[in-house]
């Protein structure tokens, strides 16, 4: 053979090991590529997943109850192995919707200090001693205070003997001990000159309740001092059944308001406050407004657009209203204020102009699941509120965030 002829031999044999090069590259590439894309772990969530009893529990998380774990390859077109991954299958956590009213009464872990007073001659005992608005005092000369009288008490009897009396305080997570000297008053009495508080009430919404175990939680915010906006430290609490009285509708600038009047009959107890809602359990079953639970959704199912919140606004069962949620809000902010909800349905307009007092804690359906609460109105726009996601309700509900 020619030495041309062998030449041109080689030149077809060189592209096509150029080529199967070129392809062996792409495809290892490919594969590379696939394998630092796809996570190591992957999550399925459904219902009916986990019933079998030998089911792996595992941290699942507020919207999840329970998970089976195992590990799969990855392959492409069931034959080109990946990787190895691991597969969690969530069961989806379901809870009845709330939309009732409650009402609430709660005592304290000891006494609220929410004002001063000068006692005589421009002196205020309590401002000398170094109280502060929002402290709470516990106890004075190691007596515990749990009530408005009890601290009027030990401060008349301070005076009456002549002698500093030392207030135990908590303040931002620290005990403080505080020496304060009673100052008598014209009419002969000893004062502090502070202005406390010893309990509350009020009346909120119930966001939802666990099937099961017959825990509540509402409100989608705390209860707060309505002076310091300070979360009041709650001891022990009560729940009741409301009656409607009346409801002023609110509007720009003015927020409405729902009256109502408790029940006698004590309906449950309550057992936290924290800045994503109050939490407890009802001591009898509780009439849901649903027939059967639904799903709870994930912060990463809300989306922008048609809605539901279930809400009393008149004496009866809870409605569905139609509402539209807007700038959601998935990272960072306030813990109660996730998205932004607008009351779209003129029935309820025509009822509250909106989002009124009383109605924080209505609970927020999106595509059949349970996706959060209203927590605010807005001053300026009364159609409108904030909403707070249910995963932040529910994580404060077990890990007792405050």
């Amino acid at each position: 053979m020619k030495k041309t002829e062998r030449g041109s031999l080689r030149r077809p044999l060189k592209r096509f090991m150029y080529v199967l090069l070129a392809v062996y590259t792409a495809f290892v590439c490919t594969l590379g590529a696939i394998d630092y894309v796809c996570p190591d772990t992957l999550s399925v969530y459904g219902r009916g997943i986990c019933q079998d009893e030998a089911a792996m529990h595992l941290d699942a998380g507020p919207t999840a109850v329970c998970c089976t774990s195992q590990k799969t390859m990855l392959t492409i077109g069931g034959m080109i192995p990946i990787k190895e991954v691991t597969v969690n299958a969530y069961e989806e956590r379901l809870v009845y919707p709330g939309g009732m009213l409650f009402g609430v009464r709660c005592a304290m872990d000891g006494v609220l200090v929410v004002g001063f007073e000068d006692v005589k001659d421009g002196m205020c005992p309590a401002k000398e001693s170094g109280l502060r608005i929002g402290d709470l005092i516990t106890a004075v000369d190691g007596k515990g205070i749990r009530s408005v009288k009890a601290l009027s008490d030990a401060v008349a009897d301070a005076g009456k003997r002549g002698e500093a009396a030392v207030f135990s305080v908590q303040r931002d997570g620290e005990v403080l001990s505080l020496p304060l000297t009673p100052c008598k008053a014209a009419d002969g009495g000893y004062r502090a000159g502070v202005w406390s508080r010893d309990s509350m009430a009020g009346i909120g919404t119930v966001t939802f309740i666990d099937p099961e175990t017959m825990v509540f939680g509402g409100l989608g915010h705390g209860i707060c001092d309505i002076e310091t906006g300070a979360l009041l430290p709650l001891s022990r609490g009560s729940t009741m059944d409301v009656t409607i009285g009346e409801i002023i509708p609110g509007s720009v600038g003015k927020p409405g308001e729902l009256h109502g009047q408790f029940a006698t009959a004590r309906t449950g107890t309550l057992m936290k406050n924290t800045t994503s809602g109050v939490f407890g359990i009802f001591s009898a079953a509780k009439k849901a407004s649903f027939a059967e639970p639904i799903p709870v959704g994930r912060a990463s199912d809300v989306h922008e657009g048609d809605a539901q919140i279930l809400c009393t606004v008149c004496d009866g069962a809870a409605q569905l209203y139609s509402v539209r949620i807007i700038d959601v809000a998935r990272g960072g902010g306030s813990a109660t204020k996730n998205f932004i909800v607008e009351v779209t349905d003129d029935a309820l307009l025509s009822k509250t102009g909106g989002i009124i007092q009383g109605m924080s804690g209505s609970p927020i359906l999106q595509d059949g699941k349970l996706v959060g609460a209203v927590t605010h109105v807005l001053i300026n726009d009364p159609t409108k509120g904030y909403g707070i996601f249910i995963e932040n309700m529910l994580e404060a509900a077990e890990n007792g965030a405050n």
